[in-house]
């Protein structure tokens, strides 16, 4: 049954049928490039609800633990990335940089912190590369851009947005796209052979959660790039029906620097 938690975590879907106004890519992009590279790596929590498949998710999770080196730990702390040894090596001797899973969203996968460092550059062929915070997004959004007839609408773009507390948003609105869910189930479950208790028994996503619809989808971030709400619904989400053909998820995000206070 849907719960009240869920209820009000999904109602703001509602709101997103105000069209934003586009700022283009030139204005969020002039407004990223003054956003510094940062050392930090806070603490902070996840509250969000799925709806998804005619079954309610919700999250309530804070990421507490400070990751090593690259050592993938489920809940953790913030961590800005690292290397990957056997990844391909670009021209300038440098490995593709691969994310830790706990660095994105929670549902969506979107990048969880965007700087000048990360958002966007072309490769060595002029290229955007396929790294980069926008690209992601861009993906995220707009999968089926280069597609022909119905499943490549005219609303399959990406719209920018400055926000009136100095962040961004980028978002689209009635794209046909391709979006895999995370965290759905949240992890693979099994007991404990020693405590018999149920624990996560391969801290692996769940990709195997692919939609493939219309939605609208927003991204927003804060003045130094780090994420605080992500939306997304398939349209004319409507909460109070029963159905599986639709979807819609949220998720916010809370970050503390120096000591956890949730």
């Amino acid at each position: 049954m849907k719960n009240k938690l869920a209820l009000l975590l999904l109602l703001p879907l509602t709101v997103m049928s105000c069209a934003p106004k586009d700022t283009g890519f030139s204005g969020v992009k002039s407004l990223i490039d003054n956003i510094e590279v940062s050392s930090e790596h806070p603490f902070y929590k996840v509250v969000g609800a799925l709806d998804f498949n005619n079954t309610l998710t919700t999250v309530n999770a804070t990421f507490s633990n400070n990751p090593n080196g690259d050592v993938f730990v489920p809940y953790t702390r913030y961590n800005e990335g690292f290397y990957n040894k056997y990844a391909e090596v670009l021209e300038d001797g440098e490995d593709i940089k691969i994310y830790a899973m706990a660095s994105h969203s929670y549902w969506l996968r979107a990048p969880l912190k965007i700087d000048k460092s990360n958002f966007y550059f072309l490769d060595e062929e002029g290229l955007e590369n396929i790294t980069t915070a926008n690209y992601i997004l861009t993906h995220i959004i707009t999968s089926w851009v280069g597609g022909v007839g119905s499943s490549n609408p005219t609303s399959n773009y990406t719209y920018y947005e400055l926000l009136p507390d100095g962040g961004f948003a980028v978002g689209g609105r009635s794209v046909h796209t391709v979006i895999m869910i995370d965290n759905y189930p949240c992890y693979p479950s099994g007991t404990d052979s020693e405590f018999g208790e149920w624990k996560p028994r391969n801290p692996l996503p769940a990709y195997k959660n692919k939609v493939d619809g219309k939605f609208d989808i927003r991204f927003e971030y804060d003045k130094n790039g780090w994420l605080k709400h992500e939306t997304f619904s398939t349209i004319n989400y409507d909460y109070g029906k029963t159905t599986v053909t639709q979807t819609a998820g949220e998720s916010r995000y809370y970050y503390e620097t120096e000591t956890e206070t949730w």
